[in-house]
């Protein structure tokens, strides 16, 4: 292989590196174009804003590719974390959510609420899930002054509906009473019986 063909052959390397790193590079930035709130309202199917009280990292088994700055520069990820944020919901512009509400945010362009700030959160209905991401509209409840104007006061969350565990301890509080009260009466009913019965024998 003579000296042009070698420096070529490098330049098609060093350009199809480029290429890949930019290219990457573009889908990692996640670069977002905002739209006004009243688009992001029409295009979400629940909006609300919240105090975050919560916040959990999952570990997700999927397929993706990484740029590497070493060799081999390019590999295969079989896992990733997504973030699922518990919110105390204040109000509520779209959608039916409760007063307390999970939302999920997870790769390539998740956004990463903080705990106990507020926000305002725009998100999507996805697999029995509510998910959003960095180019939703997401936004701090103190910068939200645009969103806040156009979509008005709100409205309150629904009330959460009791939790099984709730409803299983209510149920075993309602067995021991009713335990209690069968075996109050079958003792009253042996001992009140019992004496009616000797009495009605002495009397004959």
């Amino acid at each position: 292989m003579d000296k042009l063909t070698s420096k070529r052959l490098t330049k098609i390397f060093v350009l199809i590196t480029a290429w890949i790193g930019l290219g990457q590079s573009a889908v990692l930035a996640c670069s977002c174009f905002t739209p006004p709130p009243d688009e992001l309202l029409q295009d979400a199917d629940v909006v609300f804003a919240g105090k975050v009280i919560a916040e959990n990292k999952v570990r997700r088994w999927d397929s993706w590719i990484r740029l590497k700055w070493s060799p081999p520069f390019i590999e295969r990820a079989e896992d990733y974390y997504e973030s699922r944020t518990t919110f105390e919901v204040a109000a509520v512009w779209k959608g039916k959510i409760f007063a307390k509400a999970a939302v999920v945010s997870g790769r390539p362009c998740g956004y990463y609420f903080r705990n106990g700030q507020e926000y305002i959160v725009y998100a999507k209905w996805f697999d029995g899930r509510l998910v959003t991401g960095e180019c939703m509209g997401n936004n701090k409840l103190s910068d939200a002054g645009e969103d806040l104007a156009t979509l008005g006061s709100g409205r309150p969350p629904e009330p959460n509906p009791p939790s099984a565990t709730n409803y299983i301890g209510n149920l075993i509080t309602i067995f021991l009473l009713l335990s209690v009260l069968g075996l109050t009466g079958w003792q009253a009913r042996r001992k009140y019986g019992a004496g009616s019965h000797e009495q009605t024998h002495f009397t004959r």
